[in-house]
């Protein structure tokens, strides 16, 4: 119980006064959203102090305001309970609609029961003239009801009884003896009570906004281990605990600082304790001595593995050092995004799938923390399931997705959405919620954060563009610089997005993310090439204990061969070697195995038709 910083009273919010207005006009208020939290609000008993409060104990102070004398709530394997600190009349109301309805106080009822509560409580303001009005409180009425598709006969009895008895309410002093529903989600009950009912007022209460959070850091940062008594480091704390906790319920607020009073999390890094709420790990590999150690000298060996593209290179690690410093969403404010948003885009084979592989290595030591998704499979509508998970009552509703099982799994991870261009266009509103505020509602309605990984986008989009008439043609070529080329792929990214697919959103949140491929050029095709070759021989030797060895003239045919076309990329370099060297090479182990320890040397390739032939020395 705190008091306001300045003094002034304590407003109520909106959907609480809503609240407060409903109870002269309506029997029935069905409350949804935000209904499991804690709630800031003026203590009735203080007058100028705060408290956090649970829903009912809300409700009961605008109702003891307006009149009522007794606040009855029932939930599921509970019963009924009456509130205390009620005046004697409403205790003695409270005591007669429990005799009415023929219930004892602290029992569980069966739904036939639950329906003769509703029905006393409604019935009793009919027979009584005077009195206070009293309220009922329902307070899991979605867990009321066994079935997800179909109501039972006892259960659509139930509703029927309510929606009647909501017309035939009779006002006692300054309301009525209110029924609240209190919901999840509206869509909880059926539509034809939910909305059908116009004596019924549906109230949605809101997650906490950024005042919200703000006034609760406020009260919670005294309790935070090692705040400094200073004013301003307090606001500064302050703000970053409310701006960290965007998305949170102010219950989670609460739990955060008693998980980092747990862990010894000091105030100065509440960020580390709200993302530790989240993702369930204290330890924070972004920030990591190694990391940035490995950052220094990525340079290096990401352009080994990924050849010919130093520029995007340079652009991604820029990115990943904002994000291991600390600063990325610091210039918006925003510290729920994901740690890093690329979004690649280029010609096909030269290397941005490779780079995003590379990239979970290096950021965490493992290329098993890299989650790809072929966008091309979920072209259709509803392939959304597999992502997310199916919704309630449809098959595979228990299994989840995929995408929000990986990052519940293993939070830390590259998480790779392959050919973007491909997705259906309503699938790719899911990706506001990720780029905005780092988390996604799975179909069993969990929250999942992505705020601990980084995002990649590929797509070809800009390379090959419709024609006039409709047919494709080159936008960029070989023949042109990377900067043309990166100016007219940006330029065909945004029409796709803006226009052709009516996403501009979309487009908004990745512009700055887009890094730009370069064709594979040719002396980076022959070093590509060369490292095949490479490959080809070490595998021999591992499997038979044999040198291969290659003469110039060898070496320089399978190099022609392997970079005569570049259409492909590095794809095609791999199919070519796998023509020219592999087959043949297969073919010669398999007729004539070598002995170990001996010495293979092919002197020349010879094609035969499709095929090719190796000639040994």
């Amino acid at each position: 119980m705190n008091p306001e910083p300045d003094g002034t009273s304590v407003p109520l919010p909106a959907w609480l006064r809503e609240i407060d207005l409903a109870l002269c006009a309506h029997p029935q208020i069905l409350l949804t959203g935000n209904v499991r939290d804690l709630y800031r609000l003026p203590d009735p008993a203080h007058d100028g102090m705060v408290r956090f409060m649970v829903l009912t104990e809300a409700v009961w102070s605008v109702a003891q305001a307006r009149g009522y004398g007794a606040l009855l709530t029932y939930s599921n394997g509970v019963g009924v309970e009456i509130s205390h600190h009620i005046p004697e009349g409403g205790l003695q109301a409270a005591q007669a609609v429990l005799r009415e309805a023929d219930v004892e106080a602290g029992r569980p009822l069966h739904m036939t029961q639950v329906r003769d509560l509703v029905t006393a409580v409604t019935d009793l303001a009919r027979r009584r003239q005077n009195g206070p009005p009293i309220a009922l409180v329902l307070s899991d009425a979605a867990r009321l009801f066994t079935g997800d598709l179909q109501l039972s006969p006892d259960e659509r009895l139930f509703l029927a009884t309510a929606d009647r008895l909501a017309y035939r309410a009779t006002p006692v002093g300054n309301g009525y003896n209110t029924v609240f529903w209190v919901l999840d989600r509206e869509h909880d009950l059926p539509a034809w009570f939910a909305s059908g009912n116009h004596t019924l007022r549906i109230t949605g209460i809101p997650e906490p906004d950024l005042t919200a959070r703000l006034e609760t850091a406020s009260d919670l940062v005294a309790v935070l281990p090692d705040v400094s008594p200073d004013i301003d480091e307090r606001q500064i704390v302050i703000r970053r605990f409310a701006e960290a906790s965007h998305g949170m319920r102010i219950r989670s607020m609460r739990d955060v600082v008693r998980l980092a009073r747990a862990a010894g999390i000091p105030g100065s890094r509440v960020d580390d304790a709200v993302r530790a709420f989240r993702v369930g790990v204290p330890d924070n590999p972004w920030q990591s001595a190694g990391l940035r150690d490995r950052l220094r000298a990525a340079d290096k060996e990401l352009g080994n593995r990924v050849l010919g593209q130093p520029d995007a290179v340079r652009r991604v690690l820029d990115i990943l050092a904002r994000s291991a410093t600390g600063l990325s969403g610091a210039h918006t404010g925003g510290q729920s995004k994901p740690r890093g948003v690329l979004f690649f885009a280029g010609p096909t084979g030269v290397g941005k799938t490779e780079l995003a592989k590379a990239l979970a290595e290096l950021l965490f030591g493992d290329e098993n923390a890299y989650l790809r998704f072929d966008m091309s499979e979920f072209s259709a509508e509803h392939s959304e399931a597999r992502l997310i998970g199916a919704p309630p009552g449809f098959i595979g509703h228990d299994a989840g997705g995929e995408l929000t099982n990986g990052i519940r799994q293993q939070p830390f991870r590259v998480v790779l959405f392959d050919e973007i261009e491909k997705a259906h266009t309503k699938l790719l509103d899911k990706f506001l919620q990720i780029l905005d505020d780092g988390r996604l509602t799975d179909g069993r309605g969990g929250t999942v954060y992505f705020t601990e990984a980084l995002i990649v986008f590929t797509t070809n989009l800009g390379i090959i563009v419709p024609g006039e008439d409709n047919k494709p043609v080159e936008n960029v070529t070989d023949e042109q610089e990377l900067p043309e080329i990166e100016e007219r792929v940006r330029q065909y990214i945004e029409i796709f997005f803006r226009h052709l697919i009516g996403r501009p959103e979309l487009y908004n949140r990745v512009e700055q993310s887009i890094v730009v491929f370069d064709f594979l050029r040719p002396e980076a095709a022959l070093e590509i090439a060369d490292r095949a070759i490479g490959r080809v021989a070490d595998a021999v030797r591992r499997n038979f204990g044999t040198e291969l060895q290659f003469s110039d003239e060898a070496r320089e045919q399978l190099l022609q061969e392997a970079t005569f076309n570049l259409r492909n990329g590095g794809r095609g370099i791999v199919a070519a070697m796998e023509s020219t060297l592999l087959n043949p090479l297969a073919r010669e182990l398999f007729a004539h195995p070598p002995e170990p320890g001996r010495t293979l040397r092919v002197a020349s390739i010879e094609r035969q038709g499709q095929n090719y032939e190796l000639v040994m020395e």
